[in-house]
């Protein structure tokens, strides 16, 4: 695959890049820091020693066998196929404890602490996850998202009778009621 741009998905606060297979398909991907445009993402399964292996020098998308040991990675999936479901948010990263070639299996300890068995033929990225600087944005107070456009839903409940038929009477009657006054639960 090559890499071609990025997009920011803005309230998702995701990075991810658009890629090119050889096939002429194009798949969204998520984008560790690593990742340059231009850049020609593969792997490969020749041998268990990263050392030996050439593409180790090149884009950061590796089978978990060919990362080394103690080494920050990211975008895992559980086993070959999965997808990625694990360390995918913003400046995480999990690190390879030990693995297992008998059982065809890694141990990672995830950004919780906990230690997980992943399978050492899924994909994984080195690195930790793009947009590590997300920790450092706040939103504490109310208009934060009305700068972006977005309005606050206020709940049917909370408001009056004249506003919302399931407005107002919280706390005398225990089901909302319609503006004429019956149940609208329970209807037969």
């Amino acid at each position: 695959m090559m890499i071609t741009t990025f997009k920011l998905i803005p309230f998702q606060n995701k990075l991810v890049a658009l890629a090119f297979t050889a096939s002429g398909g194009m798949t969204y991907i998520p984008t560790t820091g690593n990742y340059k445009v231009f850049e020609i993402l593969y792997y490969s399964t020749r041998s268990k020693n990263p050392k030996t292996q050439e593409f180790w020098r090149s884009p950061k998308l590796f089978l978990l066998f060919a990362i080394p040991r103690l080494s920050k990675t990211s975008l895992l999936e559980l086993f070959p196929g999965a997808g990625i479901k694990y360390i995918r948010s913003s400046g995480s990263a999990g690190k390879i404890l030990s693995f297992d070639y008998v059982n065809h299996t890694a141990t990672i300890q995830l950004p919780s602490g906990v230690r997980k068995f992943f399978s050492i033929y899924s994909l994984a990225s080195l690195g930790s996850v793009s947009l590590s600087d997300k920790k450092h944005v706040s939103n504490t107070k109310a208009g934060y998202w009305k700068t972006y456009g977005k309005k606050s839903i206020v709940r049917g409940v909370a408001m009056n009778p004249v506003d919302h038929p399931h407005g107002g009477r919280t706390k005398a009657i225990k089901y909302p009621r319609t503006p004429w006054g019956k149940t609208t639960k329970f209807k037969r």
